[in-house]
């Protein structure tokens, strides 16, 4: 599975703080290492080899560790911030990696997150519920202008190039309706000190979203239609 976030920090000095950084993924990290205890072992910064990539941890108890932001800081002297991280699992099905790319100037920030899986109907998240669940997090944690959670192979299968696709769940920052997306299956709120800060919408909700299946490729490209039709379903440009 795949997991995108867009987003904007307001203070330009705190969006190139690897620490800042650093210390939003360890929460969302100990978030989801409840859904798989695979995601709540060690990580490490990725490296040029593999004992490379095994020297350096990022965390102690989801803190980041002096060691990884003075690692990414020496690798990025300028304002934009690039840096990996993994959970050391060489196992397709278990093997775990986040990327970011921060930046100071007017692009938006992107993290990405992916996981591996048993086969190509599972999610080591659960089921829908679960995983918007993780989604919701993300959202609270990033404030982000979108995310979204499915295969990464449906960026192939996707209505726009220029707009994020819906894949299993996209969540944006609007509250929205079953009258305005009726051919979502479901419609998750995210709250924010007691008020509606969006939605996650849900393309399918009976089992895990699988590309190769053409029926759910098709709702999620419905539903991209739909919100496209309504001037809802953002181009990357406007982000």
């Amino acid at each position: 599975m795949e997991i995108l976030s867009l987003y904007r920090d307001a203070n330009a000095a705190r969006q190139r703080s690897v620490q800042l950084q650093l210390e939003r993924i360890g929460m969302f990290v100990k978030f989801i290492a409840d859904k798989d205890q695979k995601l709540g072992g060690n990580w490490y910064l990725k490296g040029d080899d593999l004992a490379d990539s095994l020297r350096t941890a990022v965390f102690t108890g989801y803190i980041p560790t002096n060691e990884a932001v003075g690692g990414i800081e020496a690798e990025n002297k300028d304002s934009i911030k690039l840096f990996a991280i993994w959970n050391g699992e060489n196992s397709s099905q278990e093997g775990a990696s986040f990327s970011l790319t921060s930046s100071a100037d007017s692009m938006p920030d992107m993290l990405r997150i992916i996981l591996g899986e048993r086969d190509e109907k599972s999610s080591r998240l659960g089921d829908y519920r679960s995983s918007s669940d993780v989604v919701a997090k993300l959202a609270e944690l990033y404030e982000s202008s979108y995310a979204s959670l499915g295969p990464a192979k449906y960026s192939r299968e996707k209505v726009f190039d220029d707009r994020p696709g819906v894949s299993w769940m996209l969540y944006l920052p609007h509250t929205l309706t079953a009258a305005q997306v009726p051919e979502a299956r479901a419609l998750s709120p995210v709250m924010r000190d007691g008020k509606q800060q969006g939605t996650i919408i849900v393309s399918v909700t009976d089992e895990v979203f699988d590309v190769n299946n053409r029926a759910h490729v098709k709702a999620a490209n419905d539903i991209e239609i739909r919100l496209a039709d309504q001037d809802l379903l953002p181009r990357f440009i406007d982000l």
